[in-house]
């Protein structure tokens, strides 16, 4: 009822506005003039009023999954100045102006500080709630909310399972995509690559132009992106990865007017990059950046003598200064059969974690290593692949990431229900040496690329 009444109102608003203009021109003196501004005043407020009632009353429909709410931000300057040129304001001005009386200086004076201490106000009701709320960290200390991208980003309530927030921030007028996105050593602080610019061809990085911003997640799971950490990177991001002591290292591809896909590897503040294959990169120490696609194997004989070879990861000392080729190259001991291994993720006590890829006979399996000596086997599925993993800030904790390869025609054993899940394991085995895990989230956002 109070919806039909406000679309009633809206519509005969420019009619009696009129009918109430032709009345002042008739019985022209100040008592008609501010009877009829009070008039003019409320029926232009009468209907935001019933609008806003209405949706108390009757809340909007939640939009269904994969549905994005309307994402634009709210500025105080913008709403400030629409107050100051709305009809309201010349009604009142119309109505002032029609008694014929001047008002005094301590007046105006007097309006123009209430008008300052309801935009403080206002600003204030913005910023204060996010100043004092508390981070989102669970009960255990971990962070209560892991982020997925795909395209847009979604923040995922690991207490119930349940889809938080889905967003998609705007630069400027327009929408961009979210890419990578990366933990910080603070609670509810991440990094995370925007696209600034898309090209012709979704499937190709050429004419894609991006750019590595922060983003913060609250207490509710509202994501809400910050400032910009680095200047246009032409091509996408596809990798970021923060160092313990909050350096920002990235991996971008582009194309050549060949179409070569051409692969960098970077760092941020001060700004280096390096021409190298990024795939899976990450963070050794504070100043060794490990790319696991650039194999090296050493004790290589004929005839073969396996106990003699030994396994290198091609590394990237970020001190020194970028050359093509990368002449600030070192290697790290790996496992000899490295080759079968993908997504290795160092532990903070020097160890590190690696994932055998699987098959439709045997799936795939995460195992601890030390240095190139396997240590233990810490999850095996019986369906599906990990395609990804993402370690709390402790370190005792880690999050994995399952495709369940329900669509694959050749490859793992499907597992069936939803595409994808994420699995909370624990990294302090129990007095029997197992290590315990369970399924926090199942659905049909992929998780490659998760952050926790």
């Amino acid at each position: 009822m109070a919806e039909a009444v406000a679309g009633a109102l809206y519509l005969a608003g420019p009619f009696l506005l009129v009918m109430i203009a032709l009345f002042v021109a008739r019985r022209d003196n100040a008592r008609v003039h501010l009877m009829a501004a009070a008039l003019g005043f409320g029926l232009v407020a009468l209907p935001e009023a019933l609008a806003v009632a209405a949706e108390v009353l009757r809340p909007p429909v939640e939009p269904p999954p994969g549905c994005l709410p309307d994402p634009a931000p709210f500025r105080v300057l913008p709403v400030v100045l629409a107050w100051v040129i709305s009809p309201l304001t010349m009604i009142l001005f119309a109505g002032a102006a029609g008694t014929r009386v001047r008002p005094d200086r301590g007046s105006v004076l007097r309006l123009v500080a209430a008008l300052g201490v309801i935009v403080l106000v206002v600003q204030a009701v913005r910023i204060l709630p996010e100043r004092l709320a508390a981070p989102p960290v669970a009960d255990d200390g971990t962070p209560r909310y892991a982020l997925l991208t795909g395209g847009y980003l979604e923040t995922v309530n690991l207490d119930t399972g349940r889809i938080a927030h889905e967003y998609m921030p705007y630069l400027g007028r327009r929408m961009t995509q979210i890419g990578a996105v990366a933990a910080t050593r603070e609670p509810g602080e991440y990094v995370v690559s925007v696209t600034l610019r898309q090209g012709q061809d979704t499937w190709s990085p050429r004419g894609v132009v991006s750019r590595v911003h922060r983003l913060t997640v609250d207490a509710d799971g509202q994501a809400k992106l910050g400032q910009a950490l680095s200047g246009r990177l032409n091509g996408s991001v596809d990798r970021i990865m923060v160092s313990p002591e909050g350096r920002i290292a990235y991996s971008r591809r582009t194309e050549d007017r060949d179409h070569n896909q051409i692969s960098y590897v970077g760092v941020l503040d001060p700004d280096v990059e390096w021409r190298a294959a990024a795939y899976g990169f990450y963070w050794r120490d504070a100043h060794t950046l490990v790319l696991p696609g650039d194999l090296h194997f050493t004790g290589v004989t004929y005839p073969p003598k396996p106990e003699l070879v030994k396994a290198w990861e091609g590394a990237l000392d970020v001190r020194l200064p970028a050359s093509d080729p990368p002449t600030a190259a070192v290697l790290v001991r790996a496992p000899r059969d490295n080759g079968s291994h993908t997504l290795p993720h160092p532990l903070p006590d020097g160890r590190t974690l690696r994932v055998r890829q699987g098959s439709y006979e045997q799936p795939s399996e995460l195992l601890l290593y030390d240095g190139d000596r396997k240590v233990a086997t810490v999850l095996a599925l019986s369906c599906g692949e990990i395609v990804s993993m993402a370690l709390d800030r402790s370190g005792r904790h880690l999050l994995v990431g399952k495709d369940n390869e329900n669509d694959s025609v050749a490859g793992n054993r499907p597992c069936g229900g939803k595409d994808y899940e994420l699995l909370r394991v624990g990294l302090t085995p129990t007095a029997a040496g197992a290590f315990t895990h369970r399924v926090v989230w199942r659905g049909d956002t992929y998780v490659g690329g998760f952050t926790w």
